[in-house]
């Protein structure tokens, strides 16, 4: 006799789902993060490809780590989930540990509907970054598919609050014709580190001595954001993607920001760390003036019914004389993908997900204000660049010509997972940070190579 189904934790969840042994489960596990709207969105998605397809697809939400508990639950043959977000950071050791699909097969068969040279008619156009999801068993770029980009965006654009602008020079009593008048950031010139810590600083709030509006602050994902800055130094993070820079000027110089932003008498950020409320809801409330984001913050953090006129502006870029349009540098870091587990049951069935999702799903989230489809086909059509709201309009045509004409991949460790590098980082960072003197930088940098390397070798 069959085994009686079972019922299985699946990822650390408040619910629980109904799962069987490997043999018998027919539904697919869909393993996401988001807020409840955007869990709604995958959800949505499900319902139709069921009503097309008939098969169940349980849309899993993630509590916690997200990467940690996809790390631990992906060893798991019976719990693991069909179908799961990853990033450049992560796929490297998924591949290693055999826990990702290899998509090409599925290209050459059809079954995945991609726009290739054999099939001029595909429904699936992927990006040329899509590429960082490739592997030839040595590099990245070349060989075989991975994973498919669902969505993405330059990260860390400025997302800014223009009423407090309107307010700092009205308090001032400051008009165009004053030196000291606050004009909003250019939507096509970056203001320069300076210019934006000036901005922040100012815009930031304190009474008694007690910060109550930050200017700016760096919660989300703080470590992509510093190698960002790196990046813009024309340098790496890592020697030949393996050893952590520390010797490098622009390395010097993106830590070093990082902490004025959040140390020091012109400090506009709280320090990297647990806080009572994160950037995106304190922007909604109009509580902080600046925040980095990509496109997908307007809906996941219900920017359309703020109190306030928003404005978006390029990241700002390192000190130098004569910015012009030309200089705008932005990290397509918010890259995520779609990858099928590798051992699961229903390979064929994940597989007629993925390609409904990157299809009829990528039209539906393009009309939500949310990233650029990763479908590539589907962004450069009217569900994407057309919509009854102006302000989504224009945010998605002014991200997919930022990300078109001035994104650059951010660099990855080749040899460390993203989660080992962000571990080292953050534990000699905070370190020094919360005992702060900038003589010791050098040493803290020196402290972060010698263990990335020991992680390594």
């Amino acid at each position: 006799m069959k085994r009686i189904l079972t019922i299985c934790l699946i990822m650390l969840l408040s619910v629980t789902i109904l799962s069987c042994t490997q043999a018998d489960r027919t539904d697919l596990n869909f393993y996401v993060w988001g807020d409840a709207t955007e869990v709604s969105w995958y959800e949505h998605i499900a319902r139709n490809f069921e009503n097309e397809y008939g098969i169940v697809v349980n849309v899993i939400p993630s509590t916690g780590d997200y990467y940690e508990n996809l790390s631990i639950y992906l060893g798991s043959r019976t719990d693991a989930p069909d179908i799961y977000f990853t990033e450049q950071g992560e796929i490297l050791s998924q591949i290693y540990s055999d826990q990702i699909l290899n998509l090409s097969t599925y290209i050459e068969s059809g079954e995945l509907d991609v726009l290739s040279d054999q099939n001029v008619d595909g429904d699936i156009k992927l990006w040329d970054i899509n590429d960082a999801y490739r592997y030839d068993g040595e590099n990245f770029g070349q060989g075989s598919y991975y994973a498919f980009i669902k969505d993405w965006s330059p990260d860390f654009m400025l997302w800014y609050n223009k009423n407090h602008i309107d307010t700092y020079n009205q308090e001032n009593g400051y008009t165009e014709l004053d030196l000291e008048y606050m004009h909003y950031p250019s939507a096509t010139i970056p203001l320069t580190w300076s210019e934006f810590m000036d901005m922040s600083s100012k815009l930031t709030q304190i009474e008694d001595g007690v910060i109550t509006r930050y200017g700016t602050m760096l919660d989300r994902v703080p470590w992509k954001h510093l190698m960002e800055w790196i990046q813009m130094g024309d340098t790496s993070t890592f020697i030949d993607g393996k050893y952590f820079n520390s010797q490098d000027q622009a390395v010097v110089d993106a830590f070093t920001y990082f902490a004025k932003l959040q140390v020091g008498d012109d400090a506009s950020s709280p320090i990297i760390g647990p806080t009572g409320i994160g950037s995106g809801e304190a922007f909604a409330n109009g509580n902080l003036s600046f925040a980095w984001f990509g496109s997908w913050a307007y809906s996941n953090y219900h920017f359309d019914s703020a109190s306030f006129e928003i404005g978006i502006a390029p990241p700002p870029i390192p000190d130098k004389e004569n910015v012009t349009e030309a200089d705008n540098y932005g990290v397509s870091s918010g890259m995520i993908a779609l990858a099928i587990n590798n051992h699961t049951p229903l390979k064929e069935e994940a597989v007629k997900f993925l390609n409904y999702y990157m299809t009829e799903g990528s039209k539906y989230f393009a009309t939500k204000g949310f990233n650029i489809p990763g479908n590539q086909a589907v962004a450069e059509s009217n569900y994407y660049k057309l919509s009854d709201n102006r302000f989504v309009q224009d945010m998605n045509n002014y991200f997919l010509d930022f990300a078109l004409n001035y994104t650059h991949s951010l660099d990855y460790n080749k040899y460390l997972s993203q989660i080992a590098i962000e571990n080292q980082i953050a534990k000699h960072y905070s370190t020094w940070v919360n005992n702060f003197d900038f003589s010791a930088l050098d040493d803290m940098l020196v402290d972060i190579e010698r263990d990335i390397r020991n992680e390594i070798d």
